[in-house]
This record gives C-alpha cells, sequence and structure tokens, in this order.
C-alpha cells in the first residue's frame, strides 16, 4: 500500500480513493472508501485503452458479465463508471494476503489447509463458469486469503483488454506458469482450463514452486512447452494432496476433474481431517490473515494521519453517467426482473457477455494487479496431515421432459409491436441468458440457454416441448434426421432425439463449439474433430463411427463438408478435399498465410468455399479444385460464420461491421454497423440479412444493403446471437434470458 501521489484523483465515481494498491495491464488500482465507509477496491483503466472505442464496448460488456458471479468465493462487482473517462470498476476489497505472499514468505501451506483452500477456489470457479465466465488467469496472485476462505479476483474482464488492438500482435499475456495446454496452444478454452490452472495453483500452494517452473532462470517458453509436452514435476507436493493435483493437471481437458467432484472432495477431506466447521482455515493460517488484516488497518491509519494530502486532482467530466451495479446474481436460474429490482441495470448495449471463443485472440488472461499485500512478520512453518483420494471426471449430465423455467408466449397473430413497428409473435423464457445462436427445423426451434439447458419450443406457440441438460450450447444445434445434434463450449458433443429430448449418445471431443460451428453434417453423418482421435463421422441415428480422416493431430483447423466432400484444415494451413465416404483424397490447397488461423467454420455456397480468419482475410476456394478465387481483407477478425446468398457472402468483423461481398469477384458491394465483438453473425433468407446491432434486430436488403426495418424487443437484454429464420419468423435470443420470436 503507498500514499496517493500529486497526480492521483481524490475520488472516482462516489468512493473517495484512499491509497494506491497495485499496477497492472489494465490499469492503477486504488483502496477506495464508499460514503458509507464500506472499503473497496477501485481499478481506473488505463488512458491509451479507454481511448479505443472496442475496448471500451467489451469492457462495458465484461462488467456487465462479471456482476452475475457470486460473492461467496470472488470479490464481486460494486459499481463501475464504463462511460466515464477514464473507465473504472469497484469490487469489494478483501483484506487479506494472496497466496503468492504467504507462499513466499511462510513456505508451503499444510495439507489441512490445502484441503479448504482447493474447495473453495473449486467453489469460487463454479460460480463464475454458472455465470458463463472462464478465469483464464487463475494464478497465486489472484488468489486472496480471506477469513473466511478464498477470494477469486481479476475474474471476466480481461477479455476487454486482450481482444483490443493493443494486444493482437502476438504478444503473450498471462501468466505462463499457470496457463493450461489449450491456452498455450491457442485452442478453445473452456472450464477445464481453470481446472488445469487450479492444479498448478494448488502445486504452487503445496510446495512453493509451480509445476511447470522447470527451476530457477527458466524462460516463459520452456515454461510453456512443458506445460504442453512435459510432466508436471510434483516431487514437492505432499502425498495426501497429490492424487488431486495431478487429476487437475490431465493433458486432456476431458480427463480433469469436475469442479463439483472436487469441492465433494475436499469437503469429506476436511471432515477426515477433523477440521472444524466454526473456522474456515487452520489456526496457524488464520493468525497469518489476522496479522495482515491488522496490519493493512495500522497502515491505513498512519496515511490517514499524514500531515498533507495530495493536491485537488480529478479525472475529466465523465462523458455518461456513472452506472451503480446490481447486487450478484445467485448461482442457477436468474430473472431478468429480479435483477433489475435489485439494482439499475447498465444501459441495453452493455448485455453482451463474454464467449470463449476458440482462437488465441480469444484468450480471456488478466493484467490486472491483485490487490494483497505482504504480510508483516509471520510464523515459521505448517504443520502436515493425511490423505482421502481424488475423484475422476465426470461426463454428460442429462434430463428431459416439460418444467422448469417458464414458457410465456403471446399466440400467432396477437403480437405486441417493438420499438421498430414489427410484431412480436412470442417471447421465450429461460433460467438464464440466451447468447446463443437458434437452430430450426420441422416446426421447432432448439436455443442453448446459459442455465446449461438445450431447449426444444414449438415454432408456432413459443410452448416448450422439451429440455436436455448439455452445459453451455452457443453455435446453433442441427437436425440430422430425427436427431438433433448439438456441441457445447466444453468439447461435449450430443445427439438428442428430436421427440423426445432424450440424448441418444454423446462424444468428448475437447474441441469447442463456441458461436462458430466447429463441427459439420454430410448426409446422415456429423463429422466431428477431436483433440484425442482424428476427424471422425459418426452416424447420427446411432453414433457408430463410420469413417475417419487422417491422424489424430494432422486436422485441427476448421472442418466442413458439402457435396460428399469433407474439408478439413491441417496444422499448416492447407485445405484439404476428402471423400466422405471413403477419406481418398480429392485436392489439397495451402490458404492461410504464415501465422494466420481460423476465426471461422468452413461455409459452403455458390460452388465455392469460405472461411474468415484471425488476420481479418475472408477466403474463397473453389470447392471442386481448392484454387482460390479471391481473398477479401476486413483488417479485424472476422467472426462467426459467413452466410451465402444471393450471390453475395456476409461476414461481421469484430470492429462491428457487416460486409456484403460478392461471391463471384470479391468485390465488396456494401458493409454496415452491426454488433461490436464479432460474436453476433448473419442470417440470409429470401433476399434479407438479418443481423443483431447489439440493441436491436435488423432486416437490411441484401443487395444493397439499406435497412429494411428494425426491432428493439421489450426487454433490456443486449440481442447478440445470430438469429435463424424459419416459417415467417426471426428468433434470436437476448441476454434478458429470452428467446424472441419477430415476425419476417
Amino acid at each position: 500500500m503507498e500514499s496517493l501521489t500529486a497526480a492521483d484523483p481524490q475520488t472516482v465515481g462516489e468512493f473517495r480513493l484512499r491509497a494506491r494498491l497495485g499496477a497492472g495491464g489494465m490499469g492503477r488500482v486504488f483502496l477506495a472508501s464508499s460514503v458509507a465507509g464500506r472499503m473497496v477496491a477501485v481499478k481506473v483503466i488505463h488512458p491509451e485503452l479507454a481511448g479505443d472505442p472496442g475496448f471500451v464496448r467489451r469492457f462495458r460488456a465484461e462488467v456487465d458479465a462479471a456482476r452475475r458471479v457470486s460473492g461467496l468465493y470472488t470479490a464481486p462487482v460494486v459499481a463501475a463508471g464504463v462511460e466515464d473517462i477514464p473507465p473504472w470498476l469497484a469490487t469489494a476489497f478483501v483484506p487479506g494476503p494472496s497466496l503468492e505472499d504467504v507462499v513466499d514468505k511462510h513456505g508451503p501451506l499444510p495439507v489441512p489447509a490445502l484441503c479448504r483452500l482447493a474447495g473453495g477456489l473449486a467453489e469460487a470457479l463454479r460460480a463464475i463458469h454458472a455465470s458463463g465466465l472462464v478465469h483464464r488467469d487463475l494464478k497465486p496472485a489472484n488468489v486472496l486469503l480471506a477469513s473466511d476462505g478464498p477470494r477469486v479476483i481479476d475474474f471476466g474482464i480481461a477479455r476487454a483488454a486482450t481482444d483490443t488492438r493493443l494486444t493482437a500482435t502476438g504478444a503473450v499475456i498471462g501468466t505462463p506458469s499457470y496457463m493450461s495446454p489449450e491456452q498455450v496452444e491457442g485452442l478453445v478454452c473452456g472450464p477445464p482450463s481453470d481446472v488445469f490452472s487450479l492444479g498448478s495453483v494448488l502445486a504452487f500452494a503445496a510446495s512453493g514452486t509451480s509445476p511447470f517452473a522447470g527451476g530457477p532462470g527458466g524462460s516463459s517458453a520452456s515454461v510453456m512447452y512443458r506445460i504442453v509436452h512435459g510432466e508436471a514435476d510434483l516431487r514437492a507436493v505432499p502425498g495426501p494432496v497429490m492424487q488431486l493435483i495431478a487429476a487437475c493437471l490431465a493433458k486432456d481437458p476431458a480427463r480433469r476433474p469436475d469442479l463439483a467432484q472436487v469441492a465433494a472432495h475436499c469437503a469429506t477431506a476436511a471432515e477426515y481431517l477433523g477440521l472444524s466447521a466454526s473456522e474456515f482455515w487452520p489456526a496457524d493460517v488464520s493468525a497469518v490473515i489476522a496479522a495482515r488484516q491488522a496490519d493493512l488497518a495500522a497502515q491505513l491509519r498512519q496515511l490517514e494521519v499524514a500531515a498533507a494530502r495530495p493536491g485537488p486532482a480529478s479525472w475529466p467530466a465523465p462523458t455518461g453517467p456513472s452506472t451503480p451495479m446490481a447486487a450478484p446474481a445467485p448461482t442457477g436460474p436468474s430473472r431478468h426482473d429480479q435483477r433489475a429490482t435489485a439494482g439499475q441495470p447498465l444501459p441495453a448495449t452493455s448485455h453482451r457477455a463474454i464467449s470463449p471463443r476458440g482462437t488465441s485472440r480469444r484468450g480471456v488472461l488478466i493484467g490486472g494487479a491483485a490487490a494483497g499485500i505482504a504480510v508483516a512478520g509471520g510464523l515459521a512453518g505448517w504443520a502436515l496431515s493425511r490423505q482421502t483420494p481424488a475423484k475422476s471426471a465426470a461426463g454428460y449430465e442429462q434430463t428431459s421432459g416439460p418444467g422448469g423455467p417458464s414458457a410465456s408466449s403471446a399466440p400467432a397473430g396477437t403480437g405486441t409491436s417493438g420499438s421498430g413497428g414489427q410484431q412480436l409473435a412470442w417471447t421465450f423464457t429461460t433460467g438464464n441468458a440466451v447468447e446463443a445462436s437458434p437452430g430450426v427445423g420441422n416446426g421447432v426451434v432448439y436455443i442453448g440457454s446459459r442455465d446449461n439447458y438445450l431447449y426444444a419450443v414449438n415454432m408456432a406457440t413459443g410452448k416448450q416441448q422439451w429440455k436436455c441438460q448439455l452445459g453451455w450450447v452457443t453455435a446453433a444445434p442441427v437436425l440430422v434426421g430425427d436427431m438433433v445434434c448439438a456441441a457445447s463450449t466444453t468439447g461435449g458433443f450430443a445427439a438428442i432425439h428430436a421427440a423426445t429430448g432424450v440424448i441418444a449418445w454423446q462424444q468428448s471431443t475437447g474441441v469447442a463449439s463456441a458461436f462458430k460451428q466447429s463441427w459439420a453434417v454430410s448426409g446422415e453423418n456429423v463429422i466431428l474433430p477431436s483433440l484425442e482421435r482424428p476427424v471422425t463421422a459418426y452416424n447420427a441415428a446411432t453414433g457408430a463411427s463410420v469413417m475417419t480422416y487422417g491422424s489424430a493431430d494432422q486436422y485441427t483447423g476448421a472442418v466442413g463438408a458439402a457435396g460428399g466432400l469433407v474439408y478439413v484444415i491441417d496444422v499448416s494451413g492447407t485445405l484439404h478435399a476428402l471423400r466422405a465416404d471413403s477419406g481418398a483424397p480429392v485436392w489439397n490447397a495451402a490458404v492461410l498465410g504464415t501465422g494466420d488461423v481460423p476465426s471461422t467454420g468452413l461455409v459452403a455456397g455458390d460452388g465455392a468455399l469460405f472461411l474468415g480468419t484471425d488476420s481479418g482475410t475472408l477466403y474463397c476456394v473453389d470447392a471442386a479444385t481448392g484454387s482460390q478465387k479471391w481473398s477479401y481483407s476486413t483488417g479485424s477478425t472476422l467472426g462467426p460464420d459467413p452466410a451465402v446468398g444471393g450471390g453475395l457472402v456476409y461476414v461481421v468483423d469484430d470492429d462491428g461491421n457487416l460486409h456484403g461481398v460478392a461471391t463471384a469477384s470479391g468485390k465488396a458491394q456494401w458493409s454496415h454497423p452491426a454488433a461490436p465483438g464479432g460474436d453476433a453473425g448473419a442470417t440470409v433468407a429470401a433476399g434479407k440479412v438479418y443481423v443483431s446491432t447489439g440493441l436491436a434486430l435488423q432486416a437490411l436488403n441484401g443487395t444493397s444493403g439499406s435497412a429494411l426495418w428494425s426491432y428493439t424487443p421489450p426487454g433490456t437484454g443486449g440481442l447478440i446471437s445470430t438469429p435463424a429464420v424459419a416459417g415467417g419468423l426471426v428468433f434470436i435470443g437476448s441476454s434478458d434470458d429470452s428467446l424472441y420470436a419477430i415476425r419476417a
């Protein structure tokens, strides 16, 4: 803790600044107090980031997402000034040391404390994941030890920093020693990535060093190589916790334990070790935390009685109102009206929540500073204790049938008008935000929700037909024969009976489907990439493997299928065409430039294949020969998948522009502002293009790009998914927990 300087303000929002706590990649962190005297940590964003409109858009979205996380083992968001200059964020202040400080000063934790720590961190990560977030920078400095348990800080807002052009040119962001293998390789990082980081953090707490450090002086590159290819060094980890830590550090995300299992295991171990429920920590750890709190109070008193306070300084006048945050929503089904009554919600443009995208650009890696300060003085050592076994990873959990969240609808023909004048046919409400892309077929719309259910909703009435628990499904489900096929953001794939909602079969692929389609359909088969086995075709009805393509690690990029061919991209950026029925090669062509990676799926249309990349390039390849017809550069990462129709291909870039490009020539016909961030794609139907602007659903003339109409839902949620069109209706989800059906 340091005194404020003359350049520091006295107040930020309604908070009075008391001292400096630190600084990081996103901004400076201050200790502050509310009007009533509540202590908070205020992070003020660096000016160079605040001047980037793309950063501000993402920061607004991530603040809104972060406020949903339960505060039991996290530091909840208290308030934010997203539109202020510069933006800022206030979280509850945790008056305790960081795990890094405690271990550095006092040595590894004793086994009883490790059990408590592991259980608390598992609960914190479960709360974060239940809100649709993935931390991706869990490390000892981001774990604070409070008297009633650990607190995880700096979650859910880092994408705002890492997606900006300031960090999009190859910089390594995050903490290499605590990354997961999928982070290092730039793959999709779902909740299992946090489980791996949890194992590394626990190994540090148990041994005093990262399990992949490899000794003093090791480079970041060597550490990251060991994370992907080497074995964890657990020789200094006590036997009682080694099995749990080793399970978390499995290279294969699917083999890591479920966080609920970790928490349950730790609770059982705590009982076995005789830990009392009256206090969270063993007495020796509690003494260190109490010493830190006393030291903090003393430092603060000294600062308050200092002879002079820095001269009056303040931030420039804000460009918009500061926004008090709602109370954290409970884990599980949440209602928008409950959030609204708990506190004033952010403007509708702020409801764009985090998405676990699948490229290095999308990593959610925190650059913020930890609020914990080193403890003065301390204890000589820790005691060790006994062992209980760890448990194995869990698979899919499934339920089906009616019930669950309410489904409210207006009968067809009696819909209400939105602000754009279009008629609302009905609204279906789920248990959490609906930021997924709908799938349609046979009079039913299929939609995933953040409550981890996939819903089947009657297209005409808006009534629920069934729901099935699959995890977070964001890419549009596809009806293949009598099966609804869907993939989750954690790499699970399932085929569900369309009539009943019962899972027919499932696969764990390790390849997440997040807003873009990571798999393809060829006739009666689904083509699944995998981190564990070759690209494989499965019969959609039975789940039987009917064909494999290449080796287990040969094809790691996008996959597509059309006209009896399967299209895959290998690790070098070469596009291959293979016969779907035999796997025989047809042609291959080098498409991607050095270092460029796909950011969309492979989409077929007008006799060509279309693929967008991280560099912002849209490629068009002749589907029959593999020759490149043209490339079109937008200068900003593309995603999710392109849409093809009427002689044009439509793609959204990460700066928020919708491009209409001629499929024959690659010449841009028009561009139009769309949703910022690239998670909302376009849909083409009957000469119209439908796209979310974040605030509203907009219909455009497909040829000219001129606006035809727009619809703003009555709820305050943001519309961020790719819409679907069928039966004269346009379907789109909202972060106010609802699926809307609007007349096309």
